[in-house]
């Protein structure tokens, strides 16, 4: 008689995983590890979510459900649009407490790839593109509303307020002390006014 394979909460094994190639990177993390910090064997893992290369893309998804469509909801959000940009880079000051060398997945992961795999790289390019959408929305709403002048350029601020945030995370993790990001942050501030 085979025993009964061991039983374990998906949602929090994933939510391990997502820890290991944020922290590691998706080349430097094996399988022996992911099976180890998941608490799970490694038929498990294979049978729940496929080889390496399929959980890392589940992963990619649940950061962006976690951490970046907080961003893109806040900054769609009801109320002054300008006030949801500013919580959102006062987010970006702060960064993750406890992980502030592990910068962003999403840019840990664009810095590893680049170009080279299509299937990475069109997903971490649709997560970049959603949060520069939301961010394009909450200018030309503030623009609408008389809270940002209207000569601005929603589109350009949009892409240079996301090129500035993965630039932020990757520097974090040489400089946790939130130097760069400060001095970044105020001068892009001034940018809106």
């Amino acid at each position: 008689m085979t025993g009964r394979p061991r039983e374990f909460d998906r949602s929090e094994a994933l939510d391990k995983a997502v820890d290991m190639f944020w922290l590691q990177g998706y080349e430097a993390t094996g399988v022996a590890e992911l099976c180890e910090a998941m608490g799970i064997g490694r038929q498990s893992l294979y049978n729940a979510f496929g080889d390496k290369r399929s959980l890392f893309l589940e992963a990619l998804h649940r950061y962006d459900d976690r951490l970046m469509s907080k961003a893109v909801a806040i900054l769609e959000g009801p109320g002054s649009p300008m006030t949801n940009v500013e919580t959102v880079l006062s987010g970006w000051e702060t960064g993750p407490r406890g992980r502030e060398r592990w910068g962003c997945l999403m840019a840990n992961s664009i810095a590893e790839f680049g170009l080279a795999d299509q299937v990475f790289g069109d997903q971490l390019a649709a997560m970049l593109g959603r949060l520069q959408s939301a961010f394009a929305t909450a200018f030309r709403k503030a623009i609408e509303a008389g809270e940002l002048r209207g000569d601005a350029d929603p589109d350009a601020l949009a892409c240079t307020f996301v090129t500035l945030g993965q630039g932020i995370s990757v520097l974090r993790k040489i400089s946790p002390d939130r130097h760069y990001s400060r001095v970044a942050l105020t001068t892009a501030r001034a940018l809106l006014h």
